[in-house]
């Protein structure tokens, strides 16, 4: 498995390719082609760039060989400050009903601290995977023009591309006992439910 270098380039393909493909078939993929780089180049200072181009190509060649073609998905970006809590419930809550037919990400705007582990244990208490949840912060390549942009806990709009803002009056669940962050991740999906019936995804279930 590759370094977190090649995360953005990942999401990058999954944001790109996923509505065509597995996400395992764009992760084996990415992953024998980061080898192969790696194992050849003698420097390696623009290897995600290359590999994310080479991946590009063959995802491409195998789409338009089966013919495939549709809307690009609705995106969501949820951010917070920290992108320790809040985000995080509402990108897991998000991903975990609707899977890939919606592009879900998160940031924050001063990730730091690591993710709360009271909002992973709510999460997992729900059957919803945290493995794959880690802290971002905005910068220019992990912020694509999204449908719907949700701030929590912002007071100044950042300067994120969106189609829409909306701000959700969530609490912060960072100090909070078990039972207030159960109560927190309800309001998230009250949220998540509303805002997915709205993208056209109403058959959402709990």
């Amino acid at each position: 498995m590759s370094s977190d270098r090649y995360a953005i380039v990942r999401e990058d393909l999954h944001r790109r390719y996923g509505q065509y493909f597995y996400a395992r078939t764009i992760d084996e993929l990415l992953d024998a082609t980061i080898a192969e780089a790696e194992a050849k180049a003698k420097i390696d200072t623009f290897l995600p760039i290359t590999v994310e181009r080479e991946v590009s190509e063959i995802l491409e060649e195998r789409a338009e060989a089966k013919g495939r073609s549709g809307t690009a998905r609705p995106e969501v970006l949820f951010v917070c400050e920290r992108n320790a809590g809040r985000s995080q419930l509402a990108s897991a809550i998000t991903a975990h009903a609707v899977g890939d037919r919606v592009f879900v990400r998160s940031v924050g705007l001063n990730p730091v601290g690591g993710i709360d582990p009271q909002v992973l244990e709510v999460l997992q208490e729900r059957g919803i995977a945290t493995g794959h949840l880690y802290q971002k912060e905005i910068v220019p390549r992990t912020v694509h023009r999204a449908n719907v942009v949700v701030l929590m806990g912002v007071d100044e709009v950042p300067g994120i591309p969106g189609d829409r803002i909306e701000r959700w009056d969530i609490a912060d669940p960072a100090g909070q006992p078990i039972e207030k962050v159960r109560e927190i991740a309800d309001d998230v999906e009250r949220h998540v439910k509303e805002l997915l019936v709205e993208l056209g995804k109403a058959d959402y279930a709990a």
